[in-house]
């Protein structure tokens, strides 16, 4: 076992967790009518900051948007979009962890303050490693929030954790530790047996599911709480709780056929080709045909369409007017808005996003009561996020539109360190005391 970690000097702590797919919508939801399936989060709310107006990035996937809020940068900064096709190479590029730009972690060790991460993946060897008893990263196959949250419950007890060959025990917790889990997104999405909670067939009961789960971690959260305080460090820590997205629904809603189920891919490459264009249809990895003008990209909902040769904003234009009026069609964003909500260069040259619960499905299958958050629609792009503890107002709800990549740099300012180098977030200055 590596030797123990003191860190019993450090004043400032921050706590970064992160419950993957905890869309805005659950959380009213969930205390919808008295039923308080968030009692916790609604008490700790009372002594901290509740963001009514929080809002993810594009694309709204994990990769992308773990990486824009530990970086406090966008995908156009990170050079991570999950998926897209590179029109230079006549290819489609897949991403997995890839990120240009610092995060909050290598700046906490980069100015001497320890950094500690359970299970929050992309800060593995980006600030924390698996093993290092001074930064160390943790991570269980197949653990769920419960096992997570006693992990780090552990940590800050003195107790060891981790694989056998890797396992190591601090003396108090670190300056920064982040926490992430991801139940809420594996349930919401349906597509099987998720952590022990079954598939379900029906978007009331895939909600339930979230919402049950949801009221189960709120419960843990509190057990977490309650340990910094017996380890004597929760007065002064800073608490953050956010999320990468939302989710939106797909698929057949109920048990009966209702035109939903079935993508409606087929439909919108026929009206584009209705237009005299060629349409390939490309998953990661693949080639435009020589005869090809677009290519249509998908990941589960929108569809990226990227000329595979030069066009001209007429073109752009031709095409959103045929699709605009689809009952499918949700919202559109052309390149220059992509471009301005922070989006990689080249992810696409129009981004068509279906109203919900249509879908873009590349299968053909019937997909039936899903979650996917590859989407502009609100259910995706409004998140969860409130902050309490030490530094943070008492008790106010902020009501001004905020990105969750604004915390990178909150959360430095709470360390009182510089960072992270590439960030382009702001700081929640009207979320935090004045000093």
């Amino acid at each position: 076992m590596n030797s123990a970690m003191d860190t019993r000097k450090q004043k400032e702590h921050v706590v970064y967790i992160n419950w993957d797919g905890f869309a805005w919508y659950y959380y009213e939801l969930a205390n919808k009518n008295g039923s308080l399936k968030t009692h916790f989060i609604n008490e700790l709310a009372k002594s901290g900051v509740l963001f009514t107006n929080a809002y993810t990035g594009i694309p709204s996937i994990t990769n992308p948007m773990q990486t824009a809020i530990v970086c406090g940068a966008w995908p156009k900064t990170t050079g991570n979009c999950y998926r897209y096709y590179d029109r230079k190479t006549n290819k489609v590029i897949q991403f997995g962890r890839e990120n240009k730009a610092e995060t909050i972690a290598e700046a906490a060790v980069r100015q001497g303050i320890n950094a500690a991460s359970v299970q929050q993946f992309i800060l593995q060897d980006r600030g924390t490693k698996a093993g290092d008893n001074k930064n160390p990263y943790i991570q269980y196959e197949k653990a769920d929030y419960s096992l997570r949250f006693d992990t780090a419950i552990k940590l800050i007890k003195g107790e060891a954790v981790g694989k056998w060959g890797q396992r190591i025990r601090l003396r108090g917790i670190p300056g920064f530790l982040a926490l992430y889990m991801d139940d809420l997104d594996g349930i919401g999405h349906n597509n099987g047996t998720t952590y022990g909670v079954r598939q379900v067939k029906t978007e009331e009961d895939r909600v339930n599911s979230v919402l049950k789960r949801l009221n189960e971690m709120d419960e843990k959260l509190e057990e977490f709480v309650q340990a910094s305080k017996d380890a004597g460090i929760y007065d002064d820590t800073s608490f953050i709780l956010t999320s990468d997205h939302g989710m939106a629904p797909y698929g057949q809603q109920d048990l009966e056929y209702d035109g939903y189920g079935y993508t409606k891919l087929i439909d919108l490459i026929k009206t584009i080709e209705s237009l005299n264009y060629r349409v390939d249809v490309l998953d990661k990895g693949q080639g435009a045909s020589h005869d090809a003008d677009i290519v249509i990209v998908c990941v589960g909902l929108e569809a990226q369409l990227t000329f595979a040769r030069d066009y001209s904003d007429d073109e752009i234009v031709r095409i959103i007017n045929a699709v605009k009026d689809k009952p499918y069609t949700g919202a559109i964003m052309t390149r220059d808005e992509m471009e301005k909500r922070g989006a990689m260069e080249g992810f696409a040259d129009l981004l068509i996003s279906p109203k919900p619960p249509y879908s873009f499905q590349p299968s053909r299958r019937l997909f039936i009561a899903g979650g996917q958050h590859d989407s502009l629609d609100e259910s995706a792009q409004h998140i969860f996020s409130m902050m309490w503890g030490k530094g943070i107002k008492k008790g106010y709800v902020y009501t001004k539109k905020m990105y969750n990549i604004d915390f990178a740099r909150t959360m430095a300012k709470l360390l009182g360190i510089d960072g992270p180098k590439d960030a382009t977030g702001g700081i929640l200055e009207g979320a935090l005391l004045q000093r």
